[in-house]
């Protein structure tokens, strides 16, 4: 079993204490602050040793070691990183020290004192992450593409002893962690595990393994086969053990006692959920030689909370720690921060692999920006300009051949294709006729299919919940999509918009004409005409290109009026376009969309005493200046498990169209929009819940998402060039030579030694209904013989049957799960009576 770390406890003070030579640590001497590169080190001795270049990507447990990354900001770094000379640009350094399960104190002090020897080398600006074996965050993962590789320490020269039992976790960077014992209590039911002997290499995959996670071991599980000369390679199935021919089972016997298996359903999952939503602000003091933390707040937070002259702890319970040092702050508080860090760690009794953060202003990394509700860098804000082309130019083609600006502007085309619109209200469906598009109301449900062309025709469908539509009307808008969709050959997206959130080309369809009213839009007839509008109201006015344009009804009251506007007020026959004084001349144009042809200009400040009357008499409105100097958010990439209905997050880094893996749902977040990507070997359970895992994203954001921002489903091999646009050298035919895990082991097998037969190699071909059989969680015999109100609660009394494993049910029943289907009801009762399962 693993040995808990020493070091975890001691190390703080270990580096303060301990008696290291204070002349320059020899592998620093070559680090150049202007040079991108990306090293490795290991503790030997009390000092640093360089990693070979061919060993990135392999750690011990028993050590510890430094990882140096020096890149571009929001550039790639890792294995391949190529050593060059940045001029003219300021690089971003992080520096890692990764702890072993196993290592001692004294190498984890050593590491820790180095960590800090290479900040102070780098004037301070240094990011400094504390890493855990197991617990790495995703930046520290994001370096090795091809995986981790854990071992156990084997005394150079020697040969590494037969068997050994490895575990490979994640999806986009696996980790193979060798254990340091070989037993079934380290079996898991959604792990995948690799037992190594001097002849074979069994792989066991989980019934609950992840899909995408099996297609990556499989490739680890076949490197490991071929360093063996006359290796052969055995697929196993969770609870199919028996099934394997006897000479693999003797074999496979031998070391895994098959009498022995106990295998109970994965919790460790369900443990880990933590609650990413969490976050609390401490402020750090040391007055009076007192080391004090006070709480400030809680989320969401604010770059203005930050002070220059402090240090503040940003708590994510066991997410993660962070420590901020301002450039003000005092120098025994910089020097300190880290060490008090872990204080902190250790008086909330956090775990003690609870990663630990220690960043610096004005060199704050993504990840820590994006913990913020905004964050104002003006600096980035100067260097943003908008996009200089005009794109209502732009035809559907262009936007798709230029997909990076297709993202950027969230634009497809200039809005000319063909649209259809239908109003909901339930349980009516009623298709709008072309003088009516553009006009909303509040209360109600619309979808808009839109159609155009490039080299095929293309379909987007939209569905506009209006903030008082009712759920009944919610309801009848989710069936009406379902039957268009079923109607059309291939959707593009399927995007949800809610009331004030219109995305860009959705404003771009009606060219910047859309107009919102309140209330529901009960005159029209059964022919979706004659609907009357307001006949007397004011609306406010967004925008200043079609593509961001829109009005919307306010209340008809001088307090609604804003300087940063531009509003229509309309009464009868009477147009007036007031200007706020903040607004401009594009603002103006952009108004005379929502008036007749006569209509007068009102400038802020020289209304007449009869206009304010129009608004029941003058009254304060809002007249500050709106400032938007805030940095644009990075798009981040997730994939998604689905572990007993709760969602479990995976960052990608810097990453490409590489990282979309079939087998799953993956979330991109553009800040304004989030784009859900069904993959097309994902389950339907995963279809079914993918906008509930949108939405649990959103709510989970510590830093306050707003709940009604665009979620835009799109389907693999039918991706948008405004989604396609955020991955770099997008390519159509990526996925045409994908193979499954199900379609490799297809393949192994039919090249694999001996007969050939399915069974021969312990994977077997599972029909539709032994599929659905180990869908449900497996448990040991006598655990399903105890009384009822004894069962785990996801036992299914009545069908207790399906909780036994394949092997289990073919020794108790003498038959497998698919002939007992087959059996009568009345039969299937009478054999579980006998066999105590009913």
């Amino acid at each position: 079993m693993r040995r808990s770390n020493p070091g975890n406890v001691v190390l703080d003070d270990f580096c303060i204490n301990v008696s290291i030579n204070s002349n320059m640590e020899a592998a620093f001497r070559k680090i150049q602050k202007q040079m991108a590169t990306f090293l490795i080190w290991i503790v030997e001795d009390m000092s640093l040793t360089a990693v070979p270049r061919d060993q990135y990507g392999i750690f011990n447990s028993e050590e510890c070691y430094v990882i140096y990354s020096a890149s571009q900001p929001g550039q790639p770094s890792g294995v391949d990183t190529v050593t060059r000379e940045v001029k003219n640009e300021k690089l971003e350094y992080h520096v890692h020290l990764w702890l072993g399960s196993d290592t001692t104190p004294n190498k984890s002090g050593v590491a820790a004192f180095k960590t800090v020897e290479l900040d102070n080398i780098l004037n301070g600006v240094v990011t400094q992450h504390r890493e855990s074996q197991d617990y790495e965050s995703v930046r520290f993962k994001g370096y090795f593409k091809n995986g981790l590789r854990i071992l156990k320490y084997n005394p150079p020269g020697k040969i590494n002893p037969f068997p050994r039992l490895f575990r490979v976790r994640g999806k986009t960077c696996p980790v193979l962690t060798e254990l340091s014992e070989i037993s079934w209590s380290l079996f898991n039911s959604s792990y995948i595990l690799i037992l190594q002997t001097d002849k074979y290499v069994f792989f066991w995959v989980g019934r609950s393994s992840n899909g995408s996670e099996r297609v990556r071991a499989l490739e680890i599980a076949q490197e490991l086969n071929t360093s063996v000369p006359n290796s052969e390679l055995v697929i196993i199935n969770d609870g199919y053990e028996k099934t394997l021919s006897e000479v693999y089972k003797k074999e496979f016997n031998k070391i895994m006692p098959l009498d022995k298996r106990i295998i109970l359903p994965d919790t460790t999952h369900q443990d880990n959920l933590a609650n990413t939503s969490y976050i609390r602000l401490y402020k750090c003091s040391d007055n009076d030689g007192k080391y004090r933390v006070t709480e400030i707040r809680d989320g969401p937070l604010n770059h203005e909370d930050l002070e220059s002259e402090s240090v503040f702890i940003i708590d994510q319970g066991t997410n993660g720690i962070w420590i901020w040092v301002g450039r003000k702050a005092a120098d025994k508080e910089k020097t300190i921060a880290l060490r008090n860090a872990r204080g902190f760690v250790k008086k909330k009794k956090y775990p003690s692999y609870t990663k630990v953060t220690r960043v610096v202003e004005d060199h704050e990394p993504y990840e820590f920006k994006m913990l913020f509700s905004c964050w104002n860098d003006e600096s980035k804000m100067k260097n943003k300009a908008k996009p200089t082309i005009l794109i209502q130019k732009f035809d559907a083609q262009a936007m798709e051949d230029r997909s990076s600006l297709a993202a950027e502007t969230q634009l497809i085309d200039n809005g000319s294709g063909h649209v259809t619109v239908w109003r909901i209200d339930s349980p009516r469906t009623t298709e709008v006729t072309y003088d009516r598009h553009g006009y909303f109301f509040s209360g109600d449900c619309y979808i808009v299919l839109y159609t155009y062309k490039t080299k095929k025709e293309n379909h987007l469908l939209y569905y506009w919940l209006g903030t008082h539509a009712t759920q009944e009307d919610l309801d009848c808008t989710i069936t009406k999509l379902s039957e268009i969709e079923a109607e059309l050959e291939s959707i593009g997206f399927q995007a949800r918009v809610i009331q004030g959130y219109e995305p860009a080309h959705f404003l771009q369809i009606f060219q910047g004409k859309m107009t919102i009213f309140q209330g529901k839009g009960i005159m029209f007839d059964s022919n979706g005409k004659n609907a009357k509008l307001p006949s007397q109201y004011l609306l406010k006015v967004y925008g200043t290109m079609k593509y961001e344009s829109k009005a919307e009804q306010v209340h008809m009251k001088c307090s609604s009026l804003n300087s940063n506007y531009c509003f229509v007020l309309a009464r009868g026959k009477q147009s007036y376009i007031w200007c706020g004084q903040y607004s401009n001349g594009d603002h103006r144009e952009m108004a005379k969309a929502f008036v007749k042809k006569e209509f007068e200009i009102v400038l802020e400040g020289k209304e007449k005493p009869e206009f304010f009357d129009l608004l029941g008499g003058k009254s304060n409105y809002d007249m500050s200046l709106m400032k938007h100097n805030f940095e644009p958010k990075q798009v981040r990439l997730f994939c998604y498990s689905n572990i007993n209905g709760s969602f479990l997050a995976e960052e990608i880094q810097q990453f490409t169209q590489k990282n979309l893996i079939p087998e799953d749902v993956m979330l991109l977040d553009a800040n304004e929009t989030l784009y859900v990507w069904i993959g097309n070997l994902s389950s339907k359970e995963d279809h079914k819940l993918s906008l509930a895992l949108a939405i649990e994203y959103l709510q989970m954001d510590p830093s306050g998402r707003d709940m009604n921002i665009s979620i835009i489903h799109v389907k693999q091999g039918e991706e948008p060039p405004t989604f396609t646009g955020f991955f770099p050298s997008w390519n159509k035919k990526f996925w045409k030579h994908y193979k499954s895990f199900s379609r490799l082991i297809r393949d192994i097998e039919s090249s694999s030694k001996g007969n050939g037969e399915h069974k021969s190699n312990g994977y077997i071909v599972l029909s539709k209904t032994e599929c659905e059989f180990d869908q449900y969680d497996k448990y040991p015999l006598e655990i399903l013989l105890v009384p009822n109100e004894k069962l785990p609660s996801r036992v299914d009394p009545l069908r207790k049957e399906l909780h036994l494993t394949h092997d289990d049910f073919l020794s108790v029943f003498e038959m497998n799960y698919k002939d007992f289907q087959e059996l009568p009801k009345w039969k299937q009762q009478e054999i579980k009576k006998r066999v105590k399962l009913f």
